[in-house]
């Protein structure tokens, strides 16, 4: 019998009892043997749901007591740092809940701290594991060069409260700059940001960017918490097939749309001879295999490789030291602003 990975878990909360845990309960070569949160209600009931033998209110104790291989550091980011940092240097690998820090200072640490224990440390940027993002990008590198990438995130929030402790371009708008850079492929060389505060906000909640990666590819980013829908996509174009992704839209399935085109250029859609184009849709339910959240949103597919790295001995996806970079993304956006 192969070896089963033994995991636990710090932080009961949300993201543990609607993402990770049904996750890692669906996989056969891992097994949760603790779980601590310091509210111990809330891990006791996931315990008796999940049949987790132990329990924990202080995470220190579960370091020191349990027998295991992983942790999943699974608490808010004001307390990722010091947590994940504390499971390294335990003896543990880690997963840890984006952002990879506060800041791009303490993402850095943390991968020092990977590298001086040999600890996996991988970041949970889920939106690079949704299936249908992956088959997505595969289809469009096997027919076209990438020219441009553009990211969009909006949704309706008073950030300033329910992100008191870090801007929520920091922590959420993350994931849309992530999933741009890793199918970019390539770190930012110049940008232009226009930042906006709406609806009375005491803090800003809208950002827009133009950027210029390395590799020449053109990217934009479009983000605002005063947009009546949540509405999450990404589009991929080249000169031979362009992808719209809806990620995120509330109502219907998240979806992919790739319209394939023979290079011929276009000058109008009325004009004779336009070119002649297929399209293909795609869903992200069938893609993963599966319609729970979990299954099709990258959440199952990045425990997946977490675990597997460890069991392999290979990189994770998503690397704390490539999370790093995009905290460094991040704060060259921020350092771009034009208005």
């Amino acid at each position: 019998m192969s070896k089963k990975l033994k995991i636990g878990i710090i932080g009961a909360g949300g993201i543990c009892r609607n993402v990770h845990l049904p996750s890692l309960s669906e996989m056969d070569n891992c097994e949760v043997v603790a779980i601590c949160d310091h509210h111990e209600e809330k891990a006791r009931e996931m315990a008796q749901k999940y049949g987790i033998p132990k329990i924990y209110t202080l995470h220190h104790e579960m370091l020191k007591n349990e027998e295991m291989d992983a942790v999943f550091a699974l608490v808010q980011p004001d307390k990722t740092f010091r947590v994940a940092k504390e499971v390294m240097e335990a003896g543990f690998h880690v997963m840890l809940e984006k952002p990879a820090g506060l800041d791009a200072y303490q993402a850095h640490s943390l991968a020092r701290v990977s590298e001086r224990t040999g600890k996996i440390a991988a970041v949970a940027m889920n939106r690079r594991h949704i299936p249908l993002v992956q088959e997505v990008l595969k289809r469009m590198r096997a027919v076209t060069d990438i020219v441009q990438v553009d990211g969009r995130f909006m949704k309706i929030s008073d950030i300033a409260n329910a992100w008191h402790y870090a801007s929520a371009y920091n922590c959420d708008i993350v994931h849309a700059i992530d999933v741009v850079r890793y199918i970019v492929g390539a770190e930012p060389v110049s940008a232009g940001t226009v930042v906006g505060r709406y609806g009375d906000s005491p803090v800003d909640n809208a950002w827009n960017s133009v950027i210029m990666f390395e590799n020449g590819i053109t990217g934009t980013l479009r983000s605002n918490y005063q947009a009546a829908a949540r509405v999450h996509d990404i589009e991929i174009h080249g000169p031979k097939a362009s992808a719209f992704i809806d990620i995120g839209f509330p109502g219907r399935d998240s979806s992919a749309t790739i319209v394939y085109g023979d290079g011929a250029s276009i000058y109008s859609a009325a004009a004779a001879g336009v070119n002649q184009t297929n399209v293909e849709t795609l869903y992200a339910t069938e893609i993963a295999g599966g319609d729970k959240y979990h299954q099709y949103y990258g959440y199952k597919s990045e425990d997946i490789d977490f675990v597997e790295s460890i069991l392999e001995g290979r990189t994770p996806m998503c690397t704390i030291a490539d999370a790093a970079k995009t905290m460094d993304m991040v704060e060259m956006l921020l350092r771009s602003r034009v208005n």
